[in-house]
């Protein structure tokens, strides 16, 4: 057994029965909880999305909209979000706008992360609340292009481009 499959069991993300079933918000709420609340994984988005009051506002198709509070565990020394958080979060709640178009043979077997470009336009403070607006641009068999946006105060703050690549959906049984 190798070294990764000893330290992390995990070889699926999405381990919610009848998951394609869900409404759109009970899928992104639930693999939210799948991250912060899995008391065996302890990754490096873990502390993030734990510390953030983070709370899923909207969830509609190709869209979903978070807000977050900014506190100390996610600023630089500066007292503004720092830029590896940003980058961290919005790999995160883009990827949940996905789900909201998931279905049967198209995006259901999971995606990873090609790229993501940041752009910092203003900082975001420490103690803010912000508002994270996620959407799909497009998605196809191979690959997903979600668009993020933070704004504090209405103010744009930090934009992501985020390129999915898209996994194979699990192999139907066949009889």
């Amino acid at each position: 057994m190798s070294e990764t499959r000893r330290i992390n069991p995990h070889s699926k993300v999405f381990l919610i029965k009848n998951f394609l079933s869900l409404p759109l918000r009970e899928r992104v709420l639930g693999l939210e909880r799948e991250i912060i609340h899995d008391p065996n994984y302890f990754g490096f988005d873990t502390h993030s999305l734990q510390h953030s009051n983070l709370e899923l506002l909207d969830a509609q198709p190709n869209v979903v909209k978070w807000s977050l509070d900014i506190g100390s565990g996610l600023c630089n020394k500066s007292g503004n979000l720092h830029g590896g958080a940003a980058a961290t979060l919005l790999d995160n709640l883009t990827s949940t706008a996905l789900l909201t178009i998931a279905r049967e043979g198209f995006l259901d077997g999971g995606h990873v992360s090609r790229t993501i470009t940041m752009t910092y336009l203003r900082p975001v403070p420490m103690g803010s609340k912000a508002i994270v607006d996620c959407e799909v641009q497009a998605a196809g068999r191979n690959t997903a292009n979600i668009v993020g946006k933070v704004y504090v105060n209405g103010k744009l703050c930090v934009t992501c481009v985020h390129d999915k690549a898209v996994l194979p959906s699990p192999k139907q049984a066949k009889l």
